[in-house]
């Protein structure tokens, strides 16, 4: 792997670490949903520290340009965060519609309560 190449993704990673950390340290990013982008950032910096391991996967995998491994591991890496995003997104969908039917029965309570408060008022004045 060139070694500009080596330098560019290292700066890139390493102001890509300093804004999750940012985040994190503003509360703006739970510390939950960010491991895997911090499992991603450390995975990344082994890759371009050993480029040896880059040359290794790609004679393994079948890939001719050692560089292309890099994007390829990166894709993984979206991929899994993609994931990960639509498993937290389909259970805040969950909750809500929980939150959304307890609303609503709460709702008919309230009204059926009035409904009885106001014919106990009208039995009272007849």
């Amino acid at each position: 792997m060139n070694i500009t190449l080596r330098i560019f993704l290292a700066i890139a990673i390493i102001f890509f670490l300093f804004i999750i950390i940012n985040l994190l340290r503003k509360q703006k990013l739970n510390l939950q949903y960010s491991l895997i982008w911090l499992f991603s950032v450390f995975a990344l910096l082994l890759l371009i520290t050993f480029p040896e391991i880059v040359y290794w996967i790609s004679r393994i995998v079948g890939i001719e340009t050692p560089v292309n491994v890099v994007y390829v591991i990166e894709a993984m890496f979206v991929l899994l965060i993609l994931l990960s995003i639509t498993i937290i997104i389909s259970d805040l969908n969950e909750k809500n519609r929980k939150t959304i039917q307890a609303l609503a029965i709460l709702e008919k309570r309230v009204r059926e309560l009035e409904i009885e408060k106001n014919k106990s008022k009208i039995i009272k004045k007849g």
